[in-house]
């Protein structure tokens, strides 16, 4: 980074490189330039993502010293800190011991912790508001009528609450449901579950279903069923267990809730809000059908329905308490100062979110024979970065101490911004953020000098939907504290957040249920938004564009846009963005695309020179590649924007014929270029000494072995070879819903046509009869009993596979056996084509 510093230092001077993310997102690319020592603007559609990028690059980097003091007072345990005074203590220099921000942020959240636990105390039974002997969790399920008998239950997916420990004499615990008349209740006991979970797949088949817990009843409920009760708002909650903290061991250990703390949870069905709000202090914004949240097929409608009564009232008081610090803030510190630590306070409100709707479940960690360590956390509510799960079981963190509650996550909140503190460079300027859209920035012509961006990655995440409930809440906490940003004014008809520009794919084909962000719209926004990089970069202006996907159509997409745009690629390069182990093919390794506006009179490029450079450049790079261990996906990842690199330099590339070249000739012939470039140990037979089918299967097994492949990267893996889709299904490929499988099983026959690879899978399958079962698939194919192609597949897929593998084991039993087989396929030559008479009679 020092170097970087002086680098930009000497060539800028006095006046610092303006650098502009125009998908800024949470401001990783901002911080970094900032860091660098240049001018960092951060642009995003998203009132969310634009709030995160001025926590992390902005208000870190201001200077705060001359704030007043607070007049709160810090309780480390609330906060998750390390014991302190409220006081900012002093070196001998005179400097505070820690950053001031840093000190009152943790000041905030303490106090935001004790407000709230004041308020909601009489819904955990009405304790001491200031003691912090509360549970830190309690398990809940949703309850069902029966079809049956009609008496409810409880649909639990899972019995256990905490693991065997062996070696340390724990026996674990689990949950059991207890019948007694028309009631039911729960008890916990020692020792592993003694009941099958009540919402669960029955053995031998696919999909849950909900069974009766009234033994004289048992009736089982479909998943269809199940749903058509929640959209028939039949659903209702039940407390399942408390989960608490033994004083003498300090280890979590839970016990069935008292008919007391039953009652004071009830409360919060008809709680009562302070003063009268412009907005619903429980969110009432429909949840979309499309947004990714799984609640909804339940007949969860709104985003205040993800959680129950109780929670819902504990995150609306702190949303409450937070709106009505940041007014009292202003008269003891600066306006914008008020607004820095509410908007700080706010910002831990999703780190809680992730772990307390309905679809945060208890993790009991370890194994029901107790030979792994047990701790108990909560689930993360995020399936994956697109998709809210939903449990019918799932945990509620308290306003006390534990995993997922306030104390928990404003520890991680306070270390992230300790971490950007320390990291801070003393010369970097803060960064500037503000809600804009890609496709028109609010900056004028030729005034930026690097556009350095990371763009949406297609379809792979959809950030508005996924942040809508962080959203809603905002919005609560935030309206007059950041009013351009949650004031509603930003927000979309629903009063979600608006994605009429929101560049991504949200599912493909059906998929999309008619939604707009479809592959056309991603691809003229993405053109669009480079455009405008175009428009605002100086001449001598650099845009960088990093990116990351697996399937060939997003990069097609994406280098299209920047081509489009007017930009020429003048570098690329694979890097690490996450730690990733050397050879696996993760989302961890990304390019970044090196981009020059394209000079108004580059010549005319002849198709067999270009493709000849584009080859030779791509297969340099390959080697290099695979020297620093990259793996083969991330190596066709990069093939793309090294042979743009070189097509770039003509402004078109025609055929004998006058035909232009397409982008996508390119990308198959770079992807063709890293199959023929890479090591593949054959018996040293080059990989194009085989036929067709052959080629593909071993590359497609160096790349994916046994997992589906989209059909998008099929298609493509098909024309690297001129090879069609439909010609492979059935003899290579098999199709299923989740892609493309390379075949490893028996071919339907084995003819002179059959390509090796067929023949070497009909060999393992003929292995279980014998030799001469396997030497009968080489007669039939009319393959030589040495040939030597048949027999380096043979090698190759027995090394390549598991060795528990059928077909692993099947084909190393070949191998051993190669002599015998190959003398019987002769003797059943010899048996089958006798030599004919030296003279035939003619007719």
């Amino acid at each position: 980074m020092e170097r970087l510093r002086k680098k930009i230092s000497a060539e800028y001077g006095s006046k610092p490189p303006l650098v502009l993310d125009m998908f800024s997102g949470r401001g990783i690319i901002p911080l970094e330039a900032a860091r660098a020592g240049a001018n960092a603007i951060g642009i995003d559609i998203s009132p969310v993502a634009t709030l995160a990028g001025t926590l992390l690059a902005d208000y870190p980097l201001r200077d705060w010293s001359a704030e007043e003091q607070l007049p709160y007072r810090r309780d480390e345990r609330l906060d998750g800190a390390n014991p302190g005074s409220s006081e900012i203590s002093l070196t001998l220099d005179g400097f505070a011991a820690e950053p001031r921000l840093l000190h009152d942020v943790r000041l905030v959240l303490s106090e935001v912790a004790r407000r709230v636990r004041e308020i909601v105390s009489p819904l955990y039974l009405g304790l001491n508001p200031r003691s912090l002997d509360l549970p830190w969790a309690y398990l809940w399920a949703v309850t069902i009528p029966c079809d049956g008998c009609g008496r409810r239950f409880p649909m639990i997916g899972s019995m256990v609450l905490m693991h065997p420990y062996k070696v340390a004499g724990e026996p674990g615990q689990a949950l059991k449901v207890v019948v007694e008349g028309d009631a039911w209740s729960t008890s916990v006991h020692e020792g592993t579950a003694q009941q099958e979970p009540t919402f669960a797949a029955a053995a031998g088949k696919r999909g849950k279903s909900a069974r009766c817990s009234f033994t004289s009843c048992g009736h089982t409920h479909s998943l269809d069923v199940v749903k058509a009760k929640g959209l028939a708002g039949q659903y209702e909650d039940a407390m399942l267990a408390v989960a608490e903290v033994d004083p003498e061991t300090n280890r979590k250990v839970f016990r069935p809730p008292t008919a007391v703390e039953r009652a004071a949870a009830k409360q919060a069905d008809d709680w009562e809000f302070d003063g009268a709000n412009e907005t619903a202090a429980i969110p009432d914004e429909p949840i979309p059908a499309t947004s990714g949240v799984d609640a909804y097929q339940y007949g969860y409608r709104t985003y205040g329905s993800l959680m129950n009564s109780r929670q819902a009232v504990l995150f609306a008081t702190t949303a409450q308490v937070i709106d009505e610090l940041y007014a009292e803030l202003t008269g003891i510190v600066s306006e914008e100062y008020a607004k820095v630590l509410a908007s700080y306070a706010a910002g831990n409100l999703p780190k809680q979110l992730r772990r307390a709707t309905r679809g945060a479940n208890l993790l009991a960690h370890g194994s029901p024979d107790g030979t792994k360590q047990n701790t108990c956390q909560v689930g993360d509510v995020f399936s994956k970065q697109s998709v809210l799960k939903h449990q019918f079981d799932y945990l509620e963190a308290g306003p006390g101490q534990g995993p997922g509650t306030w104390s928990s996550v404003s520890s991680s909140l306070v270390n992230a911004l300790k971490k950007v503190l320390e990291e801070n460079y003393v010369g970097g300027r803060p960064g500037r953020f503000r809600r804009g859209s890609a496709v028109s920035l609010p900056y004028r012509d030729r005034s930026v000098d690097a556009v350095v961006c990371d763009p949406p990655y297609y379809q792979m995440i959809a950030y508005a939907d996924s942040s809508d409930l962080f959203h809603v809440w905002f919005k609560r906490a935030l309206r007059h504290v950041l009013p351009d940003l949650f004031g509603g004014a930003v927000d979309g008809a629903d009063g979600l957040q608006d994605k009429s520009e929101e560049i991504i794919v949200k599912g493909r084909g059906a998929k999309g249920h008619g939604d707009h962000r479809t592959e056309d719209f991603y691809e003229s926004m993405l053109a669009k938004s480079f455009t405008e990089a175009r428009r605002v970069l100086k001449p001598e202006g650099h845009l960088t564009v990093i990116f990351g996907h697996s399937d060939p159509d997003a990069w097609k997409r994406l280098l299209a846009a920047l081509t489009d745009a007017g930009f020429i690629v003048t570098s690329s390069w694979p890097s690490r963005t996450e730690t990733a182990a050397t050879g696996v093919a993760t989302i961890s390794v990304t390019v970044s695309i090196g981009a020059r506006v394209a000079a108004s009179h580059r010549p005319v490029g002849i198709a067999a020179q270009i493709d000849a450079e584009v080859v030779a450049e791509v297969k340099r790079r390959s080697r290099v590649w695979d020297a620093d261990g990259l793996a083969l996906e991330d190596q066709l990842m990069a093939s793309y924007g090294a042979a743009l690199q070189v097509v770039g330099q003509c402004s078109k590339v025609i055929t004998p014929d006058g035909a232009t070249v397409p982008l996508e000739h390119y990308m198959t012939l770079a992807r063709r270029a890293v199959r023929d470039a890479v090591a593949l140990r054959l018996d040293e037979l080059p990989l194009e000494t085989f036929d067709p089918h052959t080629r593909l299967a071993v590359f497609w097994h160096e790349l994916y072995g046994r997992a589906a492949v989209p059909r998008g990267e099929a298609r493509f893996f098909a024309q690297s070879d001129e090879l069609r889709l439909e010609d492979l299904r059935g003899p290579i490929l098999d199709e299923t819903k989740a892609g493309y499988n390379l075949r490893h099983d028996a071919p339907e026959a084995l003819t002179s046509a059959s390509s090796v690879y067929e023949v070497v899978r009909g060999m393992a399958a003929a292995w279980p009869e014998g030799t001469d079962a396997v030497a009968e698939c080489l007669a039939l194919s009319e393959r030589l009993a040495t040939d030597a192609h048949l027999w380096a597949i043979v090698d190759w897929l027995a090394t390549k596979l598991p060795t528990s593998d059928p077909v692993a084991i099947a084909l190393a039993a070949v191998k051993r056996n190669r002599g015998t087989i190959q003398a019987s396929v002769a003797a059943q030559v010899h048996f089958a084509a006798p030599q004919p008479k030296l003279f035939e009679e003619i007719s």
